[in-house]
Protein backbone atom coordinates (compact mmCIF):
# COMPACT_ATOMS: atom_id res chain seq x y z
CA UNK A 1 0.00 0.00 0.00
CA UNK A 2 3.16 2.41 0.88
CA UNK A 3 4.36 2.15 -2.72
CA UNK A 4 1.18 2.56 -4.66
CA UNK A 5 0.66 5.63 -2.44
CA UNK A 6 4.13 7.04 -3.21
CA UNK A 7 3.58 6.10 -6.56
CA UNK A 8 0.65 8.11 -6.90
CA UNK A 9 2.23 11.04 -5.54
CA UNK A 10 5.36 11.01 -7.76
CA UNK A 11 3.17 10.66 -10.71
CA UNK A 12 1.22 13.60 -9.61
CA UNK A 13 4.03 15.67 -8.71
CA UNK A 14 6.01 15.21 -11.63
CA UNK A 15 5.76 18.44 -14.20
CA UNK A 16 5.05 17.21 -17.88
CA UNK A 17 6.68 18.41 -20.65
CA UNK A 18 6.27 21.79 -21.81
CA UNK A 19 3.72 22.36 -24.91
CA UNK A 20 1.64 25.14 -25.69
CA UNK A 21 -0.90 26.66 -22.83
CA UNK A 22 -1.67 29.94 -24.35
CA UNK A 23 -1.94 31.03 -28.11
CA UNK A 24 -3.00 34.28 -28.89
CA UNK A 25 -2.66 34.32 -32.95
CA UNK A 26 -0.33 33.86 -35.40
CA UNK A 27 1.04 36.56 -37.21
CA UNK A 28 -0.66 38.55 -40.15
CA UNK A 29 0.29 41.41 -42.54
CA UNK A 30 -1.61 44.05 -41.34
CA UNK A 31 0.85 46.31 -39.03
CA UNK A 32 2.76 45.72 -35.72
CA UNK A 33 4.60 47.80 -33.09
CA UNK A 34 7.79 49.19 -32.59
CA UNK A 35 9.72 47.31 -29.46
CA UNK A 36 12.79 49.10 -28.97
CA UNK A 37 12.23 52.50 -28.42
CA UNK A 38 8.87 50.83 -26.58
CA UNK A 39 8.48 47.97 -24.43
CA UNK A 40 5.35 46.30 -25.70
CA UNK A 41 2.89 44.45 -23.78
CA UNK A 42 0.01 41.96 -24.38
CA UNK A 43 -2.57 40.35 -21.86
CA UNK A 44 -2.78 36.59 -20.78
CA UNK A 45 -4.67 34.48 -17.88
CA UNK A 46 -5.77 30.95 -17.39
CA UNK A 47 -9.09 29.80 -16.36
CA UNK A 48 -7.10 26.86 -13.94
CA UNK A 49 -3.72 27.28 -12.59
CA UNK A 50 -1.12 26.92 -15.55
CA UNK A 51 3.17 27.20 -15.64
CA UNK A 52 4.42 29.14 -18.17
CA UNK A 53 8.07 27.95 -19.05
CA UNK A 54 8.95 29.63 -22.22
CA UNK A 55 7.01 31.86 -25.17
CA UNK A 56 7.52 32.46 -28.32
CA UNK A 57 6.67 36.60 -30.07
CA UNK A 58 6.40 37.26 -33.97
CA UNK A 59 8.54 40.09 -34.99
CA UNK A 60 9.32 42.00 -38.40
CA UNK A 61 11.49 44.76 -39.32
CA UNK A 62 11.67 46.71 -42.94
CA UNK A 63 12.93 44.19 -45.11
CA UNK A 64 13.87 41.63 -41.66
CA UNK A 65 15.41 41.76 -38.86
CA UNK A 66 18.98 43.07 -39.83
CA UNK A 67 18.88 46.23 -37.02
CA UNK A 68 18.42 43.53 -34.56
CA UNK A 69 21.14 44.33 -31.77
CA UNK A 70 20.65 40.53 -30.76
CA UNK A 71 19.38 41.52 -27.59
CA UNK A 72 16.32 40.93 -25.73
CA UNK A 73 14.17 41.21 -22.80
CA UNK A 74 10.57 40.06 -21.26
CA UNK A 75 8.63 40.89 -18.80
CA UNK A 76 5.62 39.42 -16.74
CA UNK A 77 3.61 42.14 -15.66
CA UNK A 78 0.65 41.91 -12.82
CA UNK A 79 -3.00 43.97 -13.86
CA UNK A 80 -3.27 47.09 -12.62
CA UNK A 81 -6.89 47.95 -13.75
CA UNK A 82 -6.22 47.57 -17.43
CA UNK A 83 -2.62 48.54 -17.60
CA UNK A 84 0.64 46.39 -16.94
CA UNK A 85 1.56 46.76 -13.12
CA UNK A 86 4.32 45.34 -11.24
CA UNK A 87 7.10 43.01 -12.40
CA UNK A 88 6.88 39.89 -11.34
CA UNK A 89 9.29 38.32 -13.56
CA UNK A 90 12.14 39.68 -16.05
CA UNK A 91 15.61 38.04 -17.96
CA UNK A 92 17.27 38.67 -20.83
CA UNK A 93 17.25 35.20 -22.25
CA UNK A 94 18.75 33.64 -25.00
CA UNK A 95 16.90 33.71 -28.05
CA UNK A 96 16.10 31.75 -30.79
CA UNK A 97 15.05 32.98 -34.17
CA UNK A 98 13.51 31.47 -37.38
CA UNK A 99 11.65 32.86 -40.40
CA UNK A 100 7.99 31.86 -40.26
CA UNK A 101 7.39 32.21 -44.04
CA UNK A 102 4.82 34.99 -43.21
CA UNK A 103 4.91 37.98 -45.32
CA UNK A 104 4.96 41.61 -43.15
CA UNK A 105 2.80 44.37 -44.39
CA UNK A 106 6.42 46.65 -44.73
CA UNK A 107 8.82 44.40 -46.52
CA UNK A 108 10.15 40.73 -45.71
CA UNK A 109 8.62 38.04 -43.26
CA UNK A 110 7.72 37.78 -39.63
CA UNK A 111 10.46 36.27 -37.38
CA UNK A 112 9.82 34.06 -34.71
CA UNK A 113 11.50 34.80 -31.82
CA UNK A 114 11.71 31.53 -28.94
CA UNK A 115 12.78 31.84 -25.50
CA UNK A 116 12.69 30.13 -22.10
CA UNK A 117 11.65 32.33 -18.96
CA UNK A 118 14.91 32.68 -16.39
CA UNK A 119 12.53 30.46 -14.08
CA UNK A 120 9.23 28.86 -14.17
CA UNK A 121 6.30 31.64 -14.17
CA UNK A 122 3.91 30.33 -11.72
CA UNK A 123 0.10 31.95 -12.96
CA UNK A 124 -2.64 31.75 -10.87
CA UNK A 125 -6.36 30.62 -12.08
CA UNK A 126 -8.37 33.35 -13.31
CA UNK A 127 -6.03 36.22 -13.06
CA UNK A 128 -4.84 38.53 -15.56
CA UNK A 129 -1.13 38.97 -16.16
CA UNK A 130 0.89 40.96 -19.22
CA UNK A 131 3.69 39.73 -20.64
CA UNK A 132 6.68 42.52 -22.07
CA UNK A 133 8.80 42.67 -24.50
CA UNK A 134 12.04 44.33 -25.21
CA UNK A 135 13.82 43.37 -28.66
CA UNK A 136 16.82 45.32 -27.78
CA UNK A 137 19.54 45.64 -24.88
CA UNK A 138 18.79 47.29 -21.29
CA UNK A 139 20.08 50.62 -22.60
CA UNK A 140 19.01 50.59 -26.01
CA UNK A 141 15.46 52.53 -26.49
CA UNK A 142 16.41 53.62 -29.61
CA UNK A 143 14.34 53.48 -32.39
CA UNK A 144 15.57 50.41 -34.42
CA UNK A 145 12.16 49.46 -36.37
CA UNK A 146 11.54 46.30 -34.74
CA UNK A 147 8.19 45.83 -34.62
CA UNK A 148 5.75 43.14 -32.73
CA UNK A 149 3.68 41.92 -35.61
CA UNK A 150 -0.35 42.02 -35.13
CA UNK A 151 -2.49 38.98 -35.59
CA UNK A 152 -6.49 39.01 -35.63
CA UNK A 153 -8.46 40.69 -33.03
CA UNK A 154 -9.31 38.34 -30.47
CA UNK A 155 -11.21 38.53 -26.90
CA UNK A 156 -8.91 39.71 -24.99
CA UNK A 157 -7.46 43.19 -23.88
CA UNK A 158 -5.42 45.22 -26.67
CA UNK A 159 -1.70 45.77 -26.18
CA UNK A 160 -0.30 49.14 -24.15
CA UNK A 161 3.82 50.80 -24.73
CA UNK A 162 5.78 52.28 -22.57
CA UNK A 163 7.51 54.62 -24.30
CA UNK A 164 11.26 54.70 -22.94
CA UNK A 165 10.48 51.14 -21.38
CA UNK A 166 9.86 53.53 -17.64
CA UNK A 167 6.52 51.49 -16.77
CA UNK A 168 4.59 54.84 -15.75
CA UNK A 169 3.31 56.33 -19.15
CA UNK A 170 1.45 53.15 -20.27
CA UNK A 171 -0.75 54.07 -23.36
CA UNK A 172 -3.18 52.01 -25.43
CA UNK A 173 -1.86 50.43 -29.02
CA UNK A 174 -5.07 49.52 -30.27
CA UNK A 175 -3.61 46.01 -31.45
CA UNK A 176 -3.38 42.37 -30.78
CA UNK A 177 -0.15 41.10 -31.56
CA UNK A 178 1.27 37.31 -32.32
CA UNK A 179 2.79 35.47 -29.55
CA UNK A 180 2.43 32.50 -27.59
CA UNK A 181 3.49 30.54 -24.17
CA UNK A 182 4.41 27.26 -23.64
CA UNK A 183 4.52 25.26 -20.20
CA UNK A 184 2.14 23.07 -18.43
CA UNK A 185 -1.50 23.61 -17.31
CA UNK A 186 -1.42 20.73 -15.04
CA UNK A 187 -0.20 22.02 -11.98
CA UNK A 188 2.33 24.23 -11.08
CA UNK A 189 6.12 22.72 -10.81
CA UNK A 190 7.23 21.58 -7.58
CA UNK A 191 9.35 23.21 -4.90
CA UNK A 192 12.90 22.19 -3.76
CA UNK A 193 11.17 21.09 -1.06
CA UNK A 194 8.76 19.04 -2.66
CA UNK A 195 11.36 17.97 -4.68
CA UNK A 196 13.18 16.26 -1.33
CA UNK A 197 10.54 14.54 -0.13
CA UNK A 198 9.81 12.98 -3.54
CA UNK A 199 13.81 11.63 -3.56
CA UNK A 200 12.64 10.16 -0.09
CA UNK A 201 10.07 8.93 -1.26
CA UNK A 202 12.03 6.95 -3.89
CA UNK A 203 14.38 5.50 -1.58
CA UNK A 204 11.71 4.36 0.97
CA UNK A 205 10.52 2.53 -2.36
CA UNK A 206 14.00 0.87 -2.98
CA UNK A 207 14.04 0.18 0.26
CA UNK A 208 10.75 -2.04 0.09
CA UNK A 209 11.28 -3.62 -3.40
CA UNK A 210 14.58 -5.00 -1.44
CA UNK A 211 13.40 -6.28 1.39
CA UNK A 212 10.46 -8.30 -0.47
CA UNK A 213 13.68 -9.88 -2.43
CA UNK A 214 15.61 -10.49 0.91
CA UNK A 215 12.23 -12.26 2.35
CA UNK A 216 11.44 -14.41 -0.41
CA UNK A 217 14.99 -15.35 -0.87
Amino acid sequence: MRRIALSALLLAAAPASAAVIYNNGGPDSISGNETVAWVQAEDFGFAGGATVTGAGVYLAGYGGIGTWDGNFQYYIFADAGGIPGAVLATGSPAVTTSDSGTAWCCGGNAFLFEFDLAAPFNAAAGTTYWLGIHAGGANNFNRDEIYWVTTAGNATATGQESSGGTFDNWFGNGQEHAFYLVGDRGGVIPEPATWAMLIAGFGLVGMAARRRRIAQA
